[in-house]
């Protein structure tokens, strides 16, 4: 299909202040995304036989504990440094390039080079490695800089990620650069494979000036109607950069990619050039609202990498191109709005670099990259972009600092700004850095802001700030820990950059409008990697935030499947004022169209007035199998009530006689849980084989009672490493399953 390309290109002035003219501005170069150069460097150790300093002496790390939590809480851990090695053959990654989305029921989450699927209660339900999850597009190295999102559209989960293999010598054909997209058919993926998701890929390797190039750091968002890509465009060996690329894929969501057909997508557009704009990082926007931005438009395209006027009191300012028409003859459209004099970036092309983050216990620095836009949403006429600056005056005066823009676009062509802010993080510890910001945007307009913090006085850790949308212009509420940094950070393995990042995820709950956050913090120290002594190690953390806070201070939530039966909920108040008590309410086997059939269960009375924290507990102990939500109601002793945050609990289901589910952990080491239930009251038996088929076990034989679910524990404490087989007989059915011992 030929493209008819339309040029548009406004110069924006704000308030009276006359600026210069575009081509007067200036901005800092892209550089190479740092899990793309690691991979590079990855590589490079694999043709030339010095792998080795990128695994741990060829043996597999055991799998935290914690890993594997079952609690219901609005805080668990994801995966860690150490998990890798377990799904990629042995080789550990950094940076983590942390993201995660949460869907009506469940959450995903993507780093290098690893995916993995829990329940919004913590729940792993499925992790693989991703060059595993893509194989049936058949990636021929390890893949780099995922990402993933929940298309609220159209109810599912999409996922993006990056190959790129290089010849020694940089000769075509054997470079290779492919985008690899992934959509789950459903928004309740049961697994991470081709019964759950459809693929496609795209070549998009790329000649510029007669040299091949190749894909980094994905942009990634979607609309009412399709899904955008773009990337920064690097040569092969030389790592020059090359400019800025586009791609538009059509959903299809008949027909088409989104229902297992052929994928139908254009692109490898030089945008920016287009529109007589300036190349660079640009970051699509996120489009929420039932009808999209307008008809005829897709979304938005939004650049900062310090576009300036130079020198000392330079104007900052963004770009933003507009994308019409995206699966016709998309044409673009470009404006410049300027941000006023946000920080002293300099003139030309020779940009000082952020400054790096201190750190407490260590004098090596935390990478917090550069100044590129790192995260974009529009939502009802708003379009939110967040980036890392280093601010000319206040507090944060010298320090990388997490940057945030509201930008108005309701009169398209003439987009202006509407406010803007630093997330300094002062609030925390003195002269803390904030860096790798994300941004999410609920139906009233409220914002949260997870991002990365560090100062000498604290490790590395995950952080948030929310405004209301009625808050005072340029503000930010007090930040709050998702989770502090255990210890410090050193990892470069054979490069120079301590790297940290890329990004980090902030999603909306499609179920309730609250937000969740998805980052990374330092875990405790360990796995030195000989002949090198460097032991950092970077870990990851989900969090739901609700939406509102209730008039007593509810700090906690959490629900437990009981071996003995039923379910048991805790929670905790920090404070109280007038509480009379709470209204425990309950949903079974829910949809979200089922929201107003919510039951009361139970009451457990308030302690009235309290500044000192408060337990409660009540257990559910009518509950059976099947999948349950619950509320609660907090009622003032004047009437007055608020509901909490929904938390979900599954206790699985009966469909055909028995469950049986897969046991966990696994891998294990050396004990691990399997889980069975019956329909009816009858004779059961649990053999556990190895891989010849010897029986090493019986860890149950008996009457299994109707209903009641069986928790029964395996220790492989005497047993070596390898492959077993778990078998599970009744008087009607038998069924077998698959798990991994690793010491």
């Amino acid at each position: 299909m030929k493209l008819e390309l339309q040029l548009v290109l406004t110069v924006l002035l704000c308030n009276v202040f006359l600026y210069p003219q575009t081509e007067n501005l200036t901005f800092e170069t892209p550089s190479i995304s740092a899990g793309a150069e690691y991979i590079r460097e990855l590589q490079k150790a694999i043709r030339e036989g010095y792998e080795d300093i990128y695994k741990f002496n060829h043996q597999s790390p055991s799998i935290p504990e914690e890993f594997f939590s079952t609690d219901a809480i609005t805080t668990f851990d994801g995966p860690d440094f150490d998990t890798n090695p377990i799904y990629n053959s042995g080789f550990y990654f950094i940076p983590p390039d942390p993201i995660g989305a949460a869907g009506t029921d469940r959450v995903i989450s993507v780093v290098n080079c690893m995916i993995e699927c829990r329940t919004k209660s913590g729940t792993l339900l499925w992790i693989d490695d991703l060059a595993g999850f893509f194989t049936s597009l058949t990636p021929t190295t390890f893949t780099f800089d995922p990402k993933v999102i929940y298309d609220q559209y159209e109810g599912r989960f999409v996922v993006v990620d990056l190959e790129v293999v290089e010849d020694a010598a940089g000769t075509d054909p054997d470079n290779i650069s492919r985008i690899l997209l992934a959509v789950s058919k459903t928004g309740s993926p049961a697994s991470g494979t081709g019964t759950d998701w459809w693929y496609t890929a795209i070549d998009a390797k790329e000649v510029i000036s007669g040299a091949d190039h190749w894909a980094d750091y994905p942009g990634f968002a979607v609309d009412e109607e399709a899904v955008y890509v773009t990337a920064n465009m690097f040569a092969h060996v030389t790592g020059t950069f090359g400019g800025t690329r586009l791609w538009i894929i059509d959903k299809g969501v008949v027909g088409g990619f989104y229902s297992g057909g052929a994928a139908s997508y254009t692109g490898g557009w030089n945008f920016p050039s287009l529109t007589g704009g300036f190349t660079g990082t640009h970051q699509p926007a996120h489009v929420f609202g039932s009808t999209g931005v307008a008809p005829g438009v897709g979304t938005f395209l939004v650049k900062y990498d310090a576009i300036t006027t130079g020198g000392v009191g330079g104007l900052e300012a963004v770009q933003v191109i507009r994308v019409d028409d995206p699966l016709g003859s998309p044409t673009f459209s470009d404006e410049i709005v300027f941000l006023g004099d946000i920080e002293n970036v300099g003139g030309g092309y020779g940009f000082p670099a952020l400054p790096d983050a201190p750190q407490s216990g260590s004098a090596t620095t935390i990478e917090v990259n550069d100044r590129r836009t790192l995260h974009a949403v529009w939502r009802s006429d708003s379009l939110y972009v967040t980036t890392t600056i280093n601010p000319n005056t206040g507090s944060d005066a010298g320090q990388t600092t997490a940057h945030w823009i509201q930008l108005n676009t309701s009169t398209l062509g003439s987009t202006t700004l509407t406010d803007q802010g630093d997330v300094g993080g002062e609030d925390i510890a003195s002269t803390t850095y904030t860096f790798f910001p994300a941004i999410a945007v609920n139906s009233t307009g409220d914002v949260i802001i997870g991002f990365s913090a560090s100062a000498s006085t604290i490790y590395p850790g995950a952080y948030y700030a929310g405004r209301f949308s009625s808050d005072p212009a340029g503000t930010v509420n007090s930040s709050v820990v998702v989770k502090a940094g255990l210890d410090y950070y050193v990892r470069k393995f054979s490069g120079t950059r301590n790297r940290w990042g890329d990004y980090t995820g902030a999603s909306i709950d499609p179920s309730d409008d609250s937000f969740w956050l998805f980052n990374q913090y330092a875990m405790t120290r360990g796995t030195t990697i000989p002949p090198s002594s460097e032991d950092g190690r970077w870990a990851t953390v989900y969090a739901n935030v609700p939406l509102d806070e209730l008039p007593v201070e509810l700090s906690s939530f959490t629900a437990k499947v009981l071996k003995s039966g039923g379910i048991k909920l805790d929670w905790r108040t920090e404070t109280e004022v007038s509480n009379y008590g709470f209204e425990v309410e309950r949903l079974q086997d829910f949809k979200i169209e089922k929201l107003q059939d919510w039951e009361k269960i139970g009451f457990v009375e308030g302690n009235g007035n309290s500044n000192s924290p408060k337990d409660y507990s009540f257990t559910d102990n009518s509950a059976g199998y099947g999948k349950y939500a619950y509320r609660l109601k907090q009622i003032d002793t004047d009437g007055q009530f608020e509901y909490s945050k929904v938390i979900e609990v599954d206790a699985g289901n009966i469909p055909n006689g028995f469950v049986l589910e897969q046991n966990y952990p696994n891998p294990f080491n050396p004990s691990t849980t399997i889980n069975f239930a019956l329909a009816e009251t009858q004779q059961a038996k649990l053999i556990i084989y190895d891989m010849l088929g010897n029986e090493v076990a019986i860890p149950f034989n008996g009457t299994a009672e109707r209903g009641k679910l069986y928790e029964v524990e395996f220790s492989g404490e005497t047993l070596s490493s390898g492959i077993y087989f778990y078998r599970f007989e009744t008087d009607n059915k038998v069924e077998n399953r698959k798990m991994l011992l690793v010491k």
